[in-house]
């Protein structure tokens, strides 16, 4: 399937393709009933479950009503709006990637953790893997410290998805983020994407779906090269922070790099037979972009959805609920209800 130019396929919506808002995210049991949410949620599939895990969550703005997570995590339902929350009555009880005991402790004026976490792909049948951005937080001038980056086994326990340190952190505060944009596993490799260093450059890196996950030394990134037609160039290690603009994906918008930022996903396409990429411009519109391997190079960005109404933060597409191969579901929205909507793509 080759889509027409960016500016035809924007012209095209309504006949070669549609987009419907199906509603907005909820949550069972009493916390769904005292407004629980937050931060962006993302869904992944493991072990014939589905995943959700999201950021800082809390019932309304009153603490009190059901607590506070950092990064909950819970299971999937039948619908893609609706995630089980009815086991427990304060979502911290739903606490997914937590700080290792070996970790840096918070320095004052820091009091406490705080985690971003990716969404979830599977090393093997039972066992997936997560990654992490600590920090330290808490702090009266709101003020944080970074501390690293890290990765969590994840399995799937009785009311929820259980995740699981094994060892220290795999990098240090000085090191890029790891697939807090979004990570996939393709082939015999689990990619990660990180959206650092200039506006809209989206880095990946890669490691061997297994144990070598949890070994820094084994993963491998992409250098970034300004030729669309180049062969990849992968270097071994976790790069620094400072070098992230060495790195990251070749599109073919003129400026060469992503007109996006932020959260997002990248999943296989059945319909196009391509790997597709979603992201946003913060609280702006969301796009869409395709490559034949997950390490680019990409198409220019489709835009399928602009502000109006729905700013774009923290996108998750969901495809393990598509009936058909020609349809998609995703959510977005930031701090407040959480927008699914449907494409339907019809060329």
């Amino acid at each position: 399937m080759i889509l027409p130019d960016s500016e035809t396929f924007l012209r095209d919506n309504g006949t070669k393709w549609s987009i419907e808002y199906v509603g907005n995210i909820q949550f069972t049991g009493s916390m769904g009933s005292q407004g629980l949410g937050g931060d962006k949620c993302r869904s992944s599939y493991l072990n014939g479950r589905h995943i959700w895990n999201c950021g800082d969550m809390m019932c309304g703005s009153d603490v009190a009503k059901c607590g506070f997570s950092m990064g909950p995590a819970f299971y999937g339902t039948s619908k893609v709006t609706t995630i089980d929350a009815a086991a427990h009555s304060s979502v911290s009880d739903y606490n997914f990637a937590g700080a290792w005991h070996g970790d840096p402790k918070p320095i004052s004026p820091q009091t406490s953790y705080g985690m971003d976490t990716s969404n979830i792909a599977s090393i093997n049948k039972t066992t997936g893997i997560a990654y992490v951005w600590e920090i330290t937080r808490g702090a009266p001038d709101g003020s944080h410290a970074d501390q690293g980056a890290g990765v969590v086994a994840v399995t799937l326990g009785p009311t929820q998805p259980i995740a699981t340190r094994i060892g220290s952190l795999l990098t240090g505060p000085d090191s890029v983020q790891m697939g807090l944009l979004a990570i996939m596993r393709a082939g015999n490799y689990i990619y990660n994407y990180n959206q650092q260093g200039p506006f809209g450059n989206i880095l990946v890196g890669r490691v061997k779906a297994s144990m070598a996950a949890f070994d820094a030394s084994k993963y491998e990134y992409l250098v970034y090269s300004s030729d669309y037609t180049a062969a990849p160039t992968w270097h071994t290690g976790i790069p620094k922070s400072a070098d992230a603009a060495t790195y990251g994906m070749r599109t073919n918008e003129t400026s060469g790099r992503f007109t996006c930022q932020q959260y997002g996903s990248v999943i296989w396409s059945i319909y196009f037979s391509k790997y597709m990429l979603m992201c946003s411009l913060y609280l702006n519109y969301t796009f869409f972009y395709l490559a034949a391997e997950p390490w680019g190079p990409w198409t220019a960005g489709y835009k399928v959805l602009s502000v109006s109404g729905y700013p774009g933060y923290g996108v998750s597409a969901h495809p393990a609920w598509s009936s058909k191969g020609n349809e998609l579901y995703f959510s977005q929205g930031p701090d407040g209800p959480m927008n699914t909507f449907k494409i339907t793509f019809k060329y």
